[in-house]
Order: structure tokens, then sequence, then C-alpha cells
């Protein structure tokens, strides 16, 4: 499953690298999912940098919960410059989809 970067721990047959090559694909799931990883240091070094990264590709493709993830960041200035604007901008497209994020 792609749900939220679950499978990524290194304990758990390197999801991270599993991710990595999915998300070459573009896949909006699996590029949050490989930001889950990057942002927790689960099968990769932690990078939250590029978490957000992953996290912007998959909310452009309209993924809800990465919205909601990067609204986050952009709050808590997590990986990001510290934009309380955008954060707003993201939590709200990811409301209206319907997320509880």
């Amino acid at each position: 499953m792609l749900r939220g970067g679950q499978r990524c721990g290194a304990g758990r047959g390197g999801g991270g690298e599993f991710y990595q090559k999915v998300a070459l694909h573009g896949l909006a799931e699996a590029l949050y999912a490989l930001g889950r990883c990057f942002a927790k240091g689960r099968g990769v070094v932690q990078d939250e940098a590029e978490a957000v990264k992953l996290y912007s590709q998959a909310a452009k493709q309209g993924l809800a919960s990465a919205q909601a993830h990067l609204g986050f960041c952009c709050m808590h200035g997590i990986g990001v410059a510290h934009d309380v604007a955008d954060g707003v901008r993201y939590f709200r497209l990811a409301a209206d989809q319907g997320s509880a994020d």
C-alpha cells in the first residue's frame, strides 16, 4: 500500500528505495509516501526539504493528504520557509476535497 509512507522503515524491507523507484513515474501517492519517508528518515536519510519537494509534486496532482502535509510544513516552517498564507492555502485545497487532515 502506498499510504502515508508506512512501509518506509529500514526494518521493513527498504521501503524508501521502493518508493524512490515508483515515484520516478510521478505517481502522486508514491511521491507523497516517499515524502513521508524523507520527513521521518525511514529507509532514507531524513531530509525535510526533500519531503516538502515531494509533497509539493503530489499536491500539484491534487492529492489531498499531500496538500494537508504541505500546509502543515508551511505553517510550521518545516523544510520550507514559514509562510502562514501558503499553509492556509494548502489546507483549503485539502479541505475542499473533504480531507480531515
